[in-house]
């Protein structure tokens, strides 16, 4: 069964990974390992920021999948706020 949580730094070389798997991801990322310390520096920003949910799915124990929610502001609908959602997988 897969379920969703909040990523934690130890999942950030799974998540990785899996952004360079792709052909627009392999020219832009690198999952070698140790990770380049601009991932890091990343997940930590992305993980204080209340407005921000970085998820990954696990199947058995597995990250399968990720996605990033940035949730904003907006003046439309009466001030509703929305999520965006990114770098699926």
């Amino acid at each position: 069964m897969i379920t969703f949580r909040r990523a934690q730094a130890s999942d950030l070389p799974d998540i990785v990974a899996m952004l360079a798997d792709d052909p627009l991801g392999a020219g832009r990322e690198d999952a070698s390992l140790p990770l380049a310390q601009g991932y890091v520096d990343a997940f930590n920003a992305i993980d204080a920021d209340p407005n921000q949910l970085l998820a990954v799915a696990v199947d058995g124990g597995e990250v399968v999948g990720t996605l990033q929610i940035s949730f904003l502001a907006g003046l439309s609908r009466k001030g509703a706020w929305r999520g965006q959602i990114e770098a699926v997988w």
